[in-house]
Formats: structure tokens, sequence, C-alpha cells
């Protein structure tokens, strides 16, 4: 019997309660791109481990079952990377590599090669660092939550990032992951604004509307 992935469980979780993809990106404000690569497995498709974790939380939070042991299940099959990405245990396991005999213009062909394709997809991957916008993660409260006058707000952005909620500037974990308790003193629907901005003024924001019952 083929053990069941995270990816596997998560999906069957959301076909039960009979959510699409596009409602559950709707609803927790993550990209249906992310969600999609989170239930096919395929974590070179998505942000570093941290944000991951934040993904399956809000599964947990949105379709009511425990997160742990799908955490455990994640720390199982997956190893975090030095650089925060997830990569599968196997790959990184000892392989046994068959002998290749190379001809030494053959070999300094593969070196140059190899050098040109490192520095080519360093400098691919600077450039995406530099054009994207932060990654702003609001965990909790979740859109349309009724909640008390005071709300503790919770959610993951770039380390770096400059962190505001209704204006006002909040500090951020180490890692980039935030809380804070707002006061809403009105009644009824209320808009939570959630700004990132990163040293060279690239915003992302989150809305999030809650009903404040007294």
């Amino acid at each position: 019997m083929q053990t069941q992935t995270v990816g596997d469980l998560l999906r069957s979780a959301r076909e039960k309660a009979r959510v699409s993809l596009a409602e559950l990106a709707d609803h927790t404000h993550i990209k249906f791109e992310y969600l999609e690569a989170l239930e096919d497995n395929d974590f070179d498709a998505l942000p570093a481990a941290t944000f991951v974790k934040a993904y399956i939380r809000n599964y947990a939070r949105v379709f009511q079952f425990d997160q742990k042991p799908l955490l455990a299940i994640l720390r199982r099959d997956y190893e975090e990377s030095v650089k925060g990405q997830l990569i599968r245990r196997e790959i990184l396991a000892p392989r046994l590599v068959r002998k290749n005999f190379y001809s030494p213009v053959q070999s300094i062909v593969l070196v140059v090669a190899t050098v040109f394709v490192v520095a080519f997809s360093y400098a691919l991957w600077q450039w995406y660092l530099l054009t994207r916008p932060p990654v702003l993660i609001v965990t909790t409260p979740a859109e349309n939550d009724r909640v008390a006058a005071r709300v503790i707000l919770e959610g993951q952005t770039n380390p770096a990032a400059t962190l505001t909620v209704n204006t006002m500037p909040v500090a951020l974990q180490a890692d980039g992951s935030f809380q804070t308790e707002i006061y809403l003193p009105q009644a009824g629907a209320n808009t939570i604004t959630v700004k990132a901005i990163d040293k060279n003024n690239r915003e992302s924001l989150v809305q999030r509307t809650v009903v404040v019952e007294f």
C-alpha cells in the first residue's frame, strides 16, 4: 500500500469538504498556484519551508483537522536546506553512481558548461528576488470571522520587510512571522489592511474583513 503524502492528505480534506482550489485560494488569500503545487507535492514551486508550514496550518484551520500529523509527515519526507527550501530526503541519500570515463576535451566542456549554467541560474535567481514583491500571508483571523473588539492578527512575511497593520507599524520576528493585537471599536464588518514593503518599495497588500460582535 502506497504511503500517503502531505499533498494527498490535504487534497483529500479539501475534496471531502467539496471546496475547489479556487474557492480555497479566495478564502485563504494564498495563490492558486501555491495551493496546486502543495497538493501535487511540488515543493520546488513553493517558497521557503516556513511558508509551506503556514499553508498547512491554513488547511487545518479551514477544514478543522489536527495539523501536527501532517507536519510530522512533512518532516519524515522532506529535509529543510540551508536556504530554507524543502528537499526530498531520498534525494539527499547517498546513491550508487555508474562510472563514466571522459576524455580531457569532454571534461573541459563539461566544466565550462556547468560553470555557465550555475552562473546563469544564480543571476536568474537574483533577478527574481529583486523583482518580486515580498510574500505576505495572514493566517489569523480568517475572512469573515466573527471576532471581539480586540483581535489577534498573525501571519508571515519577509524578515527584511516593513509591516503595517491599518497603517500602524508592527515588529517582525527573526523568521518574518508576526503577531499583534488590534482594536476594532465599531460593531459589524471591519476591514483590516496589512501591508508589507521591502527596501525597494515593492509592496504586498492583504485585506481581511471581520465581523465585530460586542
